[in-house]
């Protein structure tokens, strides 16, 4: 490693490998990382992390006053309980100086106090990191079924633990994915393995009453390596589903709760194009599916049938698809159903009540997003299924970015909603903030949504500094929600926005299609077009934006980087997909089949040609730039860390004009989402907040001498 003192950039060995494709040849000099047992990989990240570290240094007063800042305030959030069998089962924050939640449970026959189940600060001990996959207990509250990632890879071991005496049985399955369910006897658990790309896609089922070493039953084995497979009950618990999803294609097989052996039935025939998402429903005299479907760029619909009636796949419309909704979530009860989604760029829910009315919920404030609570995890959007099937309300959590969540009680019967009491605040005033939402117009005249957020006092004259955050897609919206990072932001005048960028969910199946494959750039033409909005209308200083990406985020923020550097303060890629071109010629890669649906497959001629020109690592060249900050983990699964690597290497290898380029790799356990343990992630998050408040300032010192709000009101 070539390093001439702590304040000298590292290089990266360069050894290069020629890449020809449609007649073009590439020379790569970094394509050796691609080997991860490489030593000279680790040699090369631990320099990256001592520069950075050193770097850090000047922004370590900052960030230990962000750090506690943040500690001092509190927020008094409402835990998310629900009831299985004769137990309501909920979670509990960490405790003053603790790291890890922990999961309890009562008995509501009884008055006793609630016990713990699951403490994950014990797994957590002696471990770097620790997350847990799935929490599952039994119908008859005997067992809980749960995984752990001890690494960070998302290959979870699946634990079993007799909740009578608060024990571990001798019995474990690995690799294992973060999805299961119990059988209605509780003495089978159903739950997926994956392969070795990390692709779920085999359904066994576990037999607690038989030998801990006898082998499971197999209930599906999906071979279509474009799949992935998953697992849930309906809410009625009747029946377990078997998922088998591509990003365009989704197939549905039903097994009878109370009968695994039986033959699967599909809920519609697998047909390339059309995604849905199916539950039960028991009516008056007979027990019927609903399914909200969609098929290529035509927003959702629902219908249904009686399930006797299956077979025949004589479908009914219920509600007819509306050009400007997104329904993209059902929730299905005895007294109603709840579809969820997007309307104009706004969340927007709609209750079919039993009188066959429907009647629209959105948020209360201009820029709030509604979702169930408990709908946070990004990995269980569609997954949550705990509220009980007869249960006549709902409780709906409102997030803005400005704001802890304000909750309300939703009746499915009637729609009347009401605002539960707020929760209790200290260290700040919510009062003080301001969260709204306003529309960009693109390059091609699309209109995109920006939810914002800035302090009261703050003005459009100019003069503010900005984060400008934006995912962009999977059709998954990137929905705000309160989070002490911003707030510390927006204390010292920073406005804050989500550009709502395409190839998320907020624009509906076409925003989707309009922002994945060939047409990927459009999330970085609507990431600019937000950019330059906040300025034109005087929301953000011209010198002072910095852009934020993560994942997927990534891309658009690389090609802002590369494109149009000299309209950003700096830049933020935590784990950008800045390499995919290359990531998507690699069918051994985790991810990459499945893959190729949502950003196309570069052995396409067209494909690849829109990929060499947005491609942050195919377009690397030498000219002033502001400063970047990527992010990466050893053993991330998603964005391999060779990926953000090889980036940082290019760039540092053609820059001569001294820009600040960092890189930021958590080298122990810790995955794609980042570490595990409160005080770990308060000062990762810091870190970032701490770097785009000084670019900021620099950049605007630079520019004019403005003024710049660099300490909290």
């Amino acid at each position: 490693m070539n390093t001439t003192g702590s304040g000298t950039p590292p290089s990266a060995p360069v050894q290069p490998v020629e890449r020809t494709l449609h007649g073009e040849p590439v020379v790569d000099d970094f394509g050796w990382m691609r080997d991860h047992a490489d030593p000279r990989l680790r040699a090369y990240l631990e320099a990256e992390r001592e520069y950075f570290d050193g770097y850090a240094q000047d922004l370590d007063p900052l960030v230990g006053e962000l750090v506690a800042e943040a500690a001092r305030r509190t927020a008094a959030g409402r835990s998310f309980s629900w009831r299985i069998g004769h137990h309501e089962y909920t979670t509990r924050p960490p405790d003053e100086g603790g790291r890890y939640t922990r999961y309890l449970r009562r008995d509501v026959r009884g008055t006793g106090e609630p016990e713990v189940v699951l403490d994950l600060g014990e797994l957590a001990d002696g471990h770097d990191f620790t997350r847990i996959g799935v929490f599952e207990p039994s119908p008859d509250g005997r067992l809980l079924a749960y995984s752990v990632d001890h690494v960070g890879y998302e290959s979870y071991e699946l634990r079993f633990r007799d909740l009578t005496t608060g024990t571990d049985l001798p019995r474990t399955r690995q690799e294992t994915y973060y999805t299961g369910v119990w059988d209605a006897s509780s003495a089978k658990f159903c739950y997926v393995v994956h392969d070795a790309a990390m692709r779920p896609y085999r359904v066994l089922a576990h037999d607690l009453t038989a030998d801990p070493g006898a082998p499971d039953a197999v209930l599906w084995d999906e071979r279509d390596e474009h799949f992935t497979t998953t697992v849930r009950a309906t809410r009625t618990r009747d029946w377990l589903v078997v998922t088998n999803q591509s990003r365009t294609t989704t197939e549905e097989l039903l097994l009878p709760a109370g009968d695994l052996t039986a033959p699967p039935r599909p809920v519609f025939p697998r047909r390339h194009g059309q995604v849905y998402f199916a539950d039960h429903q028991r009516t008056a005299g007979q027990d019927r599916l609903v399914a909200l479907v969609a098929e290529g760029r035509e927003e959702r619909r629902l219908v249904g049938l009686p399930l006797a009636e299956l077979e025949t796949q004589r479908w009914r419309e219920i509600l007819p698809r509306r050009p400007d909704t997104a329904w993209q979530r059902l929730d299905v009860f005895a007294a109603g159903l709840l579809l969820s989604g997007y309307r104009r760029g706004t969340t927007v829910f709609t209750l079919l009540g039993p009188d066959g009315r429907t009647r629209d919920i959105t948020p209360d404030s201009p820029g709030g997003c509604l979702v169930f609570e408990g709908r946070r995890d990004a990995l269980r959007v569609q997954m949550d299924q705990r509220t009980g099937y007869e249960a006549d309300e709902v409780e709906l959590a409102e997030h803005t970015l400005s704001a802890p969540p304000r909750h309300h009680r939703l009746s499915l019967r009637t729609g009347a909603h009401e605002l539960l009491p707020p929760p209790a605040v200290t260290g700040f005033d919510p009062a003080r903030f301001r969260t709204t939402k306003v529309f960009a117009e693109s390059a091609d005249g699309t209109a995109v949504p920006v939810t914002l957020a800035h302090r009261a006092d703050v003005r459009p004259d100019g003069a503010n500094p900005a984060v400008v955050s934006c995912y962009g897609a999977y059709e998954r919206p990137w929905e705000p929600s309160f989070s002490q990072d911003v707030l510390s932001l927006l204390e010292r005048g920073f406005v804050y926005a989500i550009a709502h960028v395409r190839g998320g969910g907020e624009l509906g199946r076409c925003g989707w299609f309009d922002g994945s494959m060939a047409a990927t750039p459009s999330s970085f033409h609507d990431l600019v077009a937000v950019r330059d909005h906040l300025v034109a209308t005087g929301w953000a200083h011209p010198a002072g934006v910095v852009a934020s990406g993560s994942c997927a985020g990534g891309v658009a923020v690389g090609q802002a980087y590369t494109d149009e550097p000299g309209k950003w303060a700096g830049i933020i890629a935590e784990a950008p997909a800045v390499d995919l071109l290359n990531a998507m010629l690699d069918e051994k890669l985790p991810l990459t089949i499945n893959e190729w649906e949502e950003w196309g497959d570069p052995r396409d001629p067209a494909i690849y040609r829109s990929m060499r020109g947005y491609v942050a690592y195919e377009n690397v060249s030498d000219r002033p730039r502001p400063p970047l900050l990527v992010t990466a983990y050893a053993n991330d699964p998603r964005v391999l860390v060779h990926e953000p690597a090889r980036w940082t290497a290019a760039l540092r290898q053609a820059d001569t004009h001294g820009n600040v380029i960092l890189l930021r790799t958590e080298l122990g356990d810790g995955g794609h989402h980042g570490p595990s343990g409160a005080a770990h992630v308060a000062r990762a998050a810091a870190q970032l907040t701490a770097f785009a408040i000084d670019a900021a300032t620099r950049s605007m010192t630079a520019a004019d001498g403005g003024r710049v709000r660099g300490t909290p009101a």
